[in-house]
């Protein structure tokens, strides 16, 4: 039971670099894993200049928020898969409920909803720490293709 503990963290350990140092996307938005287990996990990305898109508002883009819910909900399902499976977005709905303020990071909780043969869904809520409401929740569904 202890080795079974012990490649768990392995895995997540691993899935925590890939996901974050060698994904060019992620290192662009400079995603940090804060949480991986299984079914779950927790980031943040830091505020950059270049994430406004409202400049009038001084509000983040909702291209970069989409992306963010996208990573954590990507985590939560490549969190379920072996090393060798494909795993896809296939669908992500997304709520927008209130600005994101320059200057403040954006912290996301991805909680797995359901893992099927093929597909697994995750909820996903980002967050700004001068909130307690979300600023975005997404349902998020991915394909699993099982090698």
């Amino acid at each position: 039971m202890k080795e079974d503990h012990q490649q768990e963290n392995q895995r997540m350990t691993e899935l925590k670099h890939v996901i974050s140092e060698i994904m060019p996307v992620n290192k662009l938005l400079g995603v940090e894993i804060r949480e991986l287990k299984e079914g779950y996990t927790k980031v943040c990305v830091p505020f950059q200049e270049n994430f406004v898109g409202d400049f009038r508002r001084k509000l983040w883009h909702g291209g970069i928020l989409a992306s963010i819910a996208d990573t954590t909900g990507g985590l939560v399902a490549l969190s379920l898969a072996r090393k060798q499976d494909q795993v896809n977005t296939v669908d992500m709905r997304i709520d927008y409920l209130h600005g994101a303020i320059e200057g403040e990071a954006i912290y996301g909780e991805g909680t797995l909803i359901k893992s099927g043969k093929r597909i697994i869904l995750a909820d996903v809520k980002l967050f700004q720490q001068h909130q307690e409401e979300p600023v975005v929740v997404a349902r998020c569904a991915y394909s699993i293709l099982r090698r």
